[in-house]
């Protein structure tokens, strides 16, 4: 049986990290995106648009970047303001994961509210 730990806002956003960095495609918009909501620093997103190095690799500094809140915080509003941001990119594989990631945290809120914790 899975439990409820299993799917908080940290394990939900870690199981779709290697989908999410194979098909952002957009780094400088996703940081500027992600800056104009005060979900990253402006340290990072300057360093995602100005220095020279594989999308890939712009990708998961942008992806570790949003992770680790979610890793100390934990708190479902911080994947929901991510998702919003991810939503955004006019890039259909992110909405589809983005909305992915809103529909396993509503189960897991749903599941809480039943009493089914354990």
């Amino acid at each position: 049986k899975v439990q409820v730990k299993d799917y908080s806002p940290s394990n939900i956003f870690k199981r779709h990290l290697s989908e999410m960095l194979g098909v952002i495609s957009d780094t400088e918009r996703l940081a500027n995106d992600l800056s104009s909501a005060d979900l990253i620093p402006y340290p990072v997103k300057d360093d995602v648009i100005t220095t020279n190095v594989s999308r890939y690799h712009k990708a998961s500094k942008l992806l570790n970047e949003i992770e680790r809140p979610l890793r100390v915080f934990n708190k479902p509003e911080i994947l929901n303001s991510y998702c919003e941001v991810l939503k955004k990119q006019e890039n259909p594989a992110l909405t589809r994961i983005a909305n992915d990631m809103l529909k396993e945290l509503e189960l897991v809120n749903k599941k809480v509210e039943l009493g089914e914790q354990r």
